[in-house]
């Protein structure tokens, strides 16, 4: 097992914290078609020979390090590398090569690369949601307190700027009428803004968000949760106070012809929720290792973050409400139109 984490601490500066994550590893090599039996109770050899397994600076990251320390998959695939990408096109790029065999990725980004003919799969949705806006405390109590307000979004376009459009126009509001959207380059210059009182809310995601709240209190100023985005997608779309934000990929070879690999990444996945929800602490220390994010900010974060492991397939109704819902916003993601059955795993 293989972890260049100064080269992901160089990288990361440059990620964002709803980005995409790729494997960049050695290409698959298949050993045989079925696995080996195990002896002593071993894990059984995989058929793939190594497995690179991407991840950026997100929670997601906690089960992916799961992956790579605490779970069997070492055991039954020789040669397991973990290595970042900083941009969509790298990690385009790594997917298309077979470098990186699974990865961490919004969902709308995996859905817009496989729309783009990337052989690429939605494996499993593990992220439901943790973006939210935050505010000097008591300034913000509901989507109609934004009237008139200046509000801070990174990545111009990007995903927590379609989710707030979306919500804030379901809730009533005219977002380019009623309000100012102020774009930012990254979570990081966000929070410096918001904290300089230059802005009057803030869309943050996880562990940023969480990080806000503690510089915050650190200056003496009091920065709260003012809204949770999803309880307003519940009530906006009559859908479970949830969305699918993101999940894991995995390239359609891995997926078509290594089964033994498929069932053992998903087997430790769900694990990995396990032992987070079990053991916040000691999981908050591993992401630390890999986020470059103090291990109490991450153990906080898990509180606005909404774990859960539901298969591709499973998730399929929420995903396509998800997808529509943002292309009501821009019409031209996606191309315009739904992933076909092919995209999900197992469906």
């Amino acid at each position: 097992m293989t972890y260049d984490r100064r080269r992901f601490l160089q990288f990361m500066t440059a990620g964002f914290g709803l980005s995409i994550a790729a494997g960049c590893g050695q290409s698959p090599t298949p050993i045989s078609t079925e696995p080996s039996p195990g002896a002593n109770g071993e894990t059984p050899a995989s058929s793939l020979a190594s497995l690179g397994i991407g991840g950026s600076p997100i929670l997601l990251t906690i089960p992916l390090a799961y992956l790579l320390e605490n779970s069997k998959v070492p055991e039954a695939i020789a040669d397991v590398e973990f290595f970042p990408t900083r941009n969509h096109e790298q990690m385009k790029a790594l997917l298309t090569s077979g470098q990186g065999q699974i990865s961490a990725n919004p969902t709308i980004l995996t859905a817009g690369l496989y729309r783009q003919q990337v052989p690429v799969q939605l494996l499993s949705v593990m992220i439901w949601g943790n973006l939210s806006l935050l505010a000097p405390e008591g300034a913000i109590a509901s989507w109609e307190d934004l009237r008139g307000k200046t509000v801070l979004i990174p990545f111009k376009g990007g995903l927590p700027e379609m989710m707030f459009r979306f919500l804030a126009t379901q809730a009533g509001l005219q977002p380019d009428q009623d309000l100012t959207i102020q774009s930012t380059q990254d979570f990081q210059s966000n929070a410096q803004l918001l904290l300089a009182g230059q802005g009057d809310a803030g869309v943050f995601s996880e562990p940023h968000a969480s990080n806000v709240v503690t510089k915050a209190q650190e200056q003496n100023m009091a920065i709260a949760y003012s809204l949770d985005f999803k309880q307003s997608w519940g009530e906006a779309t009559n859908q479970p106070p949830r969305y699918p934000q993101a999940g894991i990929a995995i390239l359609s070879s891995v997926a078509e012809n290594h089964p033994d690999v498929v069932d053992l990444v998903q087997t430790e996945l769900q694990n990995s929720l396990t032992w987070i929800q079990e053991n916040p602490t000691a999981a908050a220390e591993l992401g630390a290792k890999y986020m470059d994010t103090p291990a109490a900010i991450i153990e906080q974060s898990f509180q606005a973050n909404l774990f859960e492991y539901v298969a591709a397939a499973e998730a399929k109704p929420e995903l396509e409400v998800y997808y529509q819902s943002l292309m009501q916003v821009n019409p031209k993601l996606m191309g315009g139109q739904l992933p076909d059955a092919g995209f999900y795993v197992g469906g």
